[in-house]
């Protein structure tokens, strides 16, 4: 069971999931929304994705191995060499093009700035920025604050809920999810109204709203015997199920995708993507020989449409399609010259590069 569960499609998921958000962001931006079939985009929000795949291997990669000082080390060296990479990138480019130039910013000012871009607050925006490109650095870094404080939630849940001596979770923690879920809700319902409120959109980048996603995650691993039993290969039956109650939740009902995505849509989107995972579950290794440019695609779309905006290469599906090469590209330098090297580091038995056979020995 325990190779079992190594075997799988996690790496195209995330793949699929950041090619998802880049493509809705680039499409948007550039404006050739209206040009591109964006329907099925819309079923699979890259966003909830990443929360759920999040809380089922940063779960198993904890209780494989629950010291906090690897714990730590594990998680800062995944998310901040390509990150670090990414801002001083980023910052280059946008120097490059002259814009800052002409404002005035204080020192103090600019470095609390670039210092939030690379610790913990990088959904901090300054006023200078708000004229460049979309209006900000990199807009999808907010889900980095989110995640690392996931990160930091874990050991504080897995304590609190006494989950590392407990084999499957029947009780505890689908009450502590149905709980959470109701600031999801929450928060959702108020976002047409108190969206402009400082406030609210603080509220909107702590764990709070989002966390449910990331626990019904850990749930699925938690019982990962029952639920691969039932879902593994059967995609091809998970998937249309989805896609048809999700259509007719959406036409019918008014139910949203996207981030504000329907706690029950996510819940049946949550069940395709672990099926998914576990499905053909060799695909994965076979087609992208354990090379996961997800991150990159992420974290360097925005500061590629940033430049196109700049200098306004918009409205031509051209645009959008070099846009999309460039954040690839891009992806996959971090990939092969930052985040590889830096993997390897990692002391963890789930650490592919580290590997070598499948083996979970902690």
């Amino acid at each position: 069971m325990k190779e079992i569960f190594q075997i799988n499609n996690f790496d195209i998921i995330r793949l699929i999931a950041a090619l998802q958000v880049a493509i809705n962001h680039t499409a948007f931006d550039i404006g050739v929304r209206d040009s591109i079939t964006f329907l099925p985009l819309r079923f699979f929000p890259g966003v909830p994705i990443f929360f759920f795949v999040s809380g089922f291997l940063i779960s198993k990669s904890y209780e494989t191995n629950a010291c906090l000082k690897e714990y730590a080390k594990n998680r800062i060296l995944r998310i901040y060499p390509a990150l670090i990479v990414c801002t001083f990138v980023a910052l280059m480019s946008v120097y490059l093009t002259g814009y800052l130039s002409d404002k005035s910013i204080s020192m103090n000012e600019f470095l609390f700035w670039v210092v939030g871009q690379i610790s913990i607050v990088q959904f901090y925006n300054p006023a200078f920025m708000r004229e460049f490109g979309a209006g900000v650095l990199n807009r999808s870094l907010w889900t980095i604050t989110v995640e690392l404080q996931f990160y930091i939630m874990v050991p504080i849940i897995y304590w609190a809920f006494n989950l590392a001596k407990q084999k499957r979770n029947l009780w505890n923690l689908p009450c502590l999810i149905i709980f959470l879920m109701a600031f999801h809700i929450f928060y959702f319902s108020l976002m047409d109204t108190h969206s402009d409120k400082f406030i609210f959109k603080l509220f909107g980048v702590t764990f709070i709203p989002w966390i449910y996603m990331f626990l019904v995650g850990v749930f699925f691993q938690k019982n990962f015997s029952a639920f691969h039993r039932f879902l593994s290969e059967k995609v091809l039956y998970a998937l249309p199920v989805y896609l048809g109650i999700t259509y007719f939740s959406v036409r019918y009902l008014g139910w949203e995708t996207g981030n504000g995505i329907h706690p029950v849509l996510y819940l049946l989107l949550a069940t395709s993507v672990f099926s998914f995972a576990y499905s053909f579950p060799t695909l994965s290794k076979n087609s992208l020989r354990g090379n996961d440019i997800s991150y990159g695609v992420y974290i360097y779309h925005v500061p590629i449409i940033n430049i196109f905006l700049y200098y306004g290469y918009v409205s031509h599906v051209s645009y959008f399609i070099l846009a999309m090469i460039g954040t690839i590209l891009m992806a996959a330098l971090s990939w092969f010259f930052v985040e590889k090297r830096f993997m390897k580091f990692k002391k963890h038995p789930l650490n592919p590069l580290n590997l070598g056979s499948l083996n979970l020995k902690t």
